[in-house]
C-alpha cells in the first residue's frame, strides 16, 4: 500500500497565520500595559525613597532642604554658613539616600582636587533619580552656554534628574548666583526674595514642615518634571540641560501655576511638572506619601497643592 501523504493546504496555513496575528495583537498590548505598570510602580518607589530622605533630613536639620544660589554653581562643602550650601535639594539628599561617599565629592584639599572631584560628581548618575519610563541612569549632553563658577573647565555630560522639587504657585526668576564664594561677593549680590516662594524649596529657602499650614499631606514636595520627548538625550531644552546637583534652576525645580503635562514633541514649558506616562504624573507629598496626580487636574487644585500656606485645604 502507497503511503498517505501528510501537510497542510494553503487554506489552513492562512487561517493559523491569521490566528497567531489576532493572538500577538492581544498579548503585545498587554505585556506594554504590564512593563509600564512596573515602570509606574518603579517611578512611585523612588520618590518615596526621596519623600523619606527629604522628611529625615527635616528632622536632622530643623529644615526642608534649600535648592542652592542658583544655576551658576555646583556643590561646594566648607562656604560661609549664613549662604547655605550652592548645590541642590538632590545633593544635600544624598547622605540621606545612602550615597554620603558621593557628597563628599565636593571637597579637596586643593582648588585642583576639588575641580576634579565636583566633576567626578556632576557625572555620578542616581538610579533613584530617573523615571524609568523616560530614561535610565546614564550620562547626557550639558549646555555648553556658560562655565560654573567654582568650576574652571565645561563638563559635556553629566547626571540629570526626572524629578523637581516644589516652588510653589508663583513664578519666581532664580538667576545665576553670586560670582564667587568669598564672603564679599556673597553679601554684594543682589539674591531674590525667597519669602515670595510659596513652596517648600526656593534658592536657599529654608522651609520648616512646621510651615506648611495646609497640612504636609496636602503639599507636594517632589514630583515629576516635564521633558519633551525629543530632548530626552540632549542638552537643548532648557529645564534639563544641567546636572541635577547644581543650583537652583528649571532643571531641579517646577511651578505648580499651570497643570501638570504628558511628555510630548511640541511643548516647551520648563516650568511645569509633568512625566513620560500617558494618563498621570507622580507626587511624593510632605507627609512622604506618594500620590498620582491625572493631568486632568482642575487647575487651582493644582495650584494649591504647590502652596504651603494658601489656606486652601484640598479635600482628600
Amino acid at each position: 500500500m502507497g503511503k498517505r501523504k501528510t501537510g497542510f493546504t494553503l487554506v489552513e496555513l492562512l487561517v493559523v497565520i491569521a490566528i497567531i496575528g489576532v493572538l500577538m495583537g492581544l498579548l503585545v498590548p498587554a505585556v506594554m500595559m504590564a512593563r509600564e505598570a512596573a515602570r509606574k510602580t518603579t517611578c512611585q518607589n523612588n520618590l518615596k525613597q526621596i519623600g523619606l530622605a527629604t522628611l529625615n533630613f527635616e528632622s536632622a536639620k530643623r529644615h526642608l532642604p534649600t535648592n542652592g544660589w542658583g544655576y551658576r554653581w555646583g556643590p561646594q562643602k566648607g562656604v560661609d554658613a549664613r549662604f547655605g550650601q550652592p548645590g541642590s535639594w538632590a545633593y544635600l539628599l544624598l547622605p540621606y539616600l545612602e550615597q554620603a561617599a558621593v557628597a563628599d565629592l565636593a571637597m579637596g584639599a586643593s582648588n585642583a582636587e576639588r575641580e576634579a572631584n565636583l566633576t567626578r560628581l556632576l557625572q555620578t548618575p542616581q538610579p533613584g533619580f530617573h523615571c524609568p519610563s523616560r530614561r535610565s541612569a546614564e550620562l547626557t549632553p550639558a549646555t555648553e552656554n556658560f562655565l560654573l563658577a567654582n568650576l574652571s573647565a565645561h563638563v559635556p555630560t553629566v547626571a540629570k534628574s526626572d524629578y523637581a522639587i516644589n516652588g510653589g504657585d508663583t513664578v519666581l526668576s532664580a538667576g545665576p548666583g553670586p560670582n564667587s564664594g568669598n564672603l564679599a561677593d556673597l553679601n554684594a549680590y543682589v539674591w531674590p526674595n525667597v519669602q515670595q516662594a510659596t513652596g517648600v524649596a526656593f534658592l536657599t529657602l529654608k522651609v520648616r514642615l512646621a510651615q506648611i499650614t495646609d497640612g504636609a499631606s496636602n503639599t507636594y514636595l517632589v514630583g515629576e518634571k516635564y521633558v519633551p520627548r525629543s530632548y530626552y538625550y540632549s542638552a537643548d531644552f532648557g529645564g534639563d540641560d544641567q546636572a541635577m546637583y547644581l543650583g537652583d534652576d528649571a532643571d531641579n525645580r517646577r511651578w505648580t501655576a499651570e497643570p501638570p503635562q504628558s511628555d510630548s514633541q511640541n511643548h516647551h514649558d520648563r516650568f511645569i511638572f509633568g512625566s513620560a506616562h500617558s494618563m498621570v504624573c507622580h507626587f511624593v507629598m510632605g507627609d512622604g506619601s506618594v500620590r498620582t496626580i491625572d493631568y486632568d487636574i482642575d487647575s487651582q487644585v493644582h495650584r494649591n497643592l504647590g502652596n504651603r500656606s494658601d489656606g486652601q485645604v484640598v479635600v482628600q
